[in-house]
């Protein structure tokens, strides 16, 4: 196991990077646009490359370049990011962030956290469709001094489509390979002082038969369909200057065919079926011109239903998981100063029963005080984050976020930062009649990084070296049969992201280089791989627009019991032609190369497979 704080070797790259990059901006003829401004980052608006932590944004441009179809294929291209899936689309899917499982990284949706109770405790990532997703942004590290419980990995924020200008519709169908179909619509603009969206869309397709019946003999090896519908609504009224009132809510409904894993039989048939929403009242009210009050009450919610009735062995249940959330935050600028301040009152509960007449129906609240200050002064600039987090039953927990930043030149701008995070146990961790352990503490985990920006006209670079240490690491104990905090893990290494215009071309690109560890053995921890890259290349020709993608990651352990799954690398090309200013035609092959690879080991990947669609934009 290695004890070096940064590797040396590893600090080399961004020097290389440094060299490289701009070379290619002389290269760019393109104006610099406007920067890109996030607010995940700091819980306020500011420009992408003032933000310390290593953030990331995909806007609704870049993913209809993309044409990614749900949230993990998004994101397989962005630095720190590793899908793992059991199957086709629709099936069991885990996202890790700079080695962090799931349960370790914060999902929110407009604001409001997405968290699940059950013993996953993991969102159902794989039922998110992009079809309603206005922007992605991703904050790396530690920022539970922000969030509060869940950010170990980092945060993966969605926001819905919104409405702004003249009212205008959109439309898309897609179909192809295994099946497929798509199709989504939707409205939005600006009436007066009245702001609204509305979107649908739908998903279907027969699926593959995912099984590899050599390593799971004896199992069904029929294709496994799925069908998703979602939806998004989002309106708002400005009452007077500065003071607005609104609501949002979306949905998204996935019912899926999947597989026995392992202990079934060639006729059995397991279905599913998760309903995922979220919706949030809002009153944003500028007092002054320098305090800004954001009052906002949400509730998600996920209910997630088993059925494996027709089965060697029958079986069904649900799990309704659900958290009601008020929040309040006000931000007020003093003397070069911009300070945060605020509170938030959590309820979160789980429902749960299944055939054998088991059942958990239980709640807890959480009490959450946060402050933050950030100021920029010359080639200086400062972040600091603190938060107190009080679960009923468990131990109040205090984090905090140090940042700093120098501008070396107008160029480059180096950046460093010390953090703490936590991570709560789901409360069917506690309270499961079978497996569940009501003296499980909260994982706790803290982080260092050295990073070097490098942005210069529609180009941004950032390239940051970390290493993270986690105890008291919830896991479920084979031993015991319950869940229990039964070690302590570590990761260090390099993060590299590079977004922007070479040439005509539009660039995304990512490294990453880690080394993941059980820190008791020193064994590699599952499913997590060492290093992973990702390019992706956008060019116009004309009325055309062409695309291509491509993504590897390495060698990874499955499970102890199980053979390291081999490294792979899939191509996907995209191509859209422009019929007219408010219609294209669209196509794309995913996994060129009819790759055969495995990202959880039983379970075969799609192949090769084509889509041909149609987009109307109403301008």
């Amino acid at each position: 196991m290695k004890t070096c704080f940064f590797c040396p070797r590893l600090a080399v790259i961004p020097l290389a990077l440094a060299a490289a990059f701009p070379a290619a901006a002389q290269s760019s003829a393109t104006p610099a646009p406007l920067r890109e401004t996030v607010v995940t980052a700091n819980r306020s608006e500011q420009s992408l490359t003032d933000a310390l932590p290593h953030t990331t944004v995909i806007g609704r441009e870049a993913i209809e370049r993309s044409q990614a179809v749900d949230l993990a294929s998004l994101l397989a291209g962005e630095a720190g990011f590793q899908s793992v899936q059991s199957g086709g689309r629709g099936t069991a899917t885990s996202l890790f962030l700079r080695g962090s499982a799931a349960l370790q990284v914060l999902v929110m949706i407009d604001g409001v956290p997405l968290t699940k109770q059950d013993t996953t405790g993991t969102v159902s990532l794989e039922h998110l469709m992009l079809d309603q997703i206005e922007r992605v942004e991703i904050v790396r590290g530690n920022v539970s001094a922000i969030y509060g419980s869940g950010a170990v990995g980092g945060v993966i924020q969605l926001f819905s489509r919104k409405g702004q200008g003249k009212p205008a519709g959109y439309a898309q169908f897609e179909a192809g390979s295994f099946g497929t179909v798509r199709a989504s619509a939707g409205v939005g603009g600006q009436v007066g002082d009245t702001r609204f969206s509305l979107g649908v869309g739908g998903h279907r397709t027969s699926g593959i038969s995912a099984i590899d019946v050599t390593q799971h003999p004896g199992e069904n090896p029929d294709a496994d369909g799925y069908r998703n519908t979602n939806f998004s609504a989002t309106v708002s009224q400005l009452l007077a200057p500065g003071q607005t009132l609104g609501l949002r809510a979306q949905g998204t409904n996935g019912r899926f065919d999947t597989d026995g894993g392992g202990w079934g039989s060639a006729t059995d048939i397991y279905k599913g079926n998760s309903t995922l929403g979220t919706v949030s009242v809002y009153s944003h009210n500028q007092i002054n011109k320098d305090w800004r009050s954001e009052l906002t009450y949400s509730q998600g919610r996920e209910k997630s239903v088993y059925d494996a009735t027709l089965t060697t062995y029958p079986y069904d249940s649900q799990a309704t998981s659900r958290s009601r959330t008020l929040n309040w935050t006000n931000t007020v600028a003093l003397g070069g100063w911009q300070l945060t301040a605020g509170a938030e009152r959590q309820l979160q509960d789980i429902d749960t029963s299944d055939s054998t007449a088991t059942q958990l129906s239980t709640s807890r609240g959480v009490t959450s005080l946060f402050a933050g200050a950030s100021s920029a002064s010359g080639a200086h600039s400062l972040q600091l984050n603190v938060r107190n987090d009080a679960a009923s039953g468990l131990s109040a927990q205090t984090t905090g976020y140090a940042g700093y930043g120098y501008q070396v030149t107008p160029a480059w701008k180096f950046i460093a930062s010390a953090s703490s995070a936590f991570n709560l146990p789901p409360l069917g961790y506690l309270y499961d009649p079978f497996s569940g352990n009501p003296l499980l503490q909260p994982e706790n985990a803290r982080s260092a990084e050295l990073g070097l920006q490098w942005a210069q006209g529609a180009q941004v670079m950032r390239a940051t070296l970390f290493r993270t240490h986690t105890d008291n690491l919830m896991l479920y104990d084979v031993n015991t049969y319950r869940f229990d905090n039964v070690s302590q893990a570590s990761n260090q290494g390099l993060e590299v992201s590079f977004n922007g215009k070479v040439s005509a071309a539009d660039v995304r690109a990512s490294l990453t280089v880690q080394d993941p560890v059980d820190d008791a053995t020193g064994a590699r921890l599952a499913r997590r791989a060492r290093q992973m890259a990702s390019v992706g290349v956008s060019l116009p020709y004309g009325p055309w627009l062409l695309g291509a993608q491509v993504n590897y990651t390495g060698e990874r352990p499955d499970a102890a019991l199980n053979p390291m799954l081999p490294a792979y690398a899939v191509t996907n090309l995209t191509v859209r032609y422009t019929l007219s200013p408010e219609l294209a035609l669209t196509g794309r092959i995913d996994n060129l190369f009819d790759r055969s690879y495995q990202t959880a080991w039983g379970y075969q990947q799609p192949g090769i497979g084509a889509y041909a669609g149609i987009v109307w934009t109403q301008k």
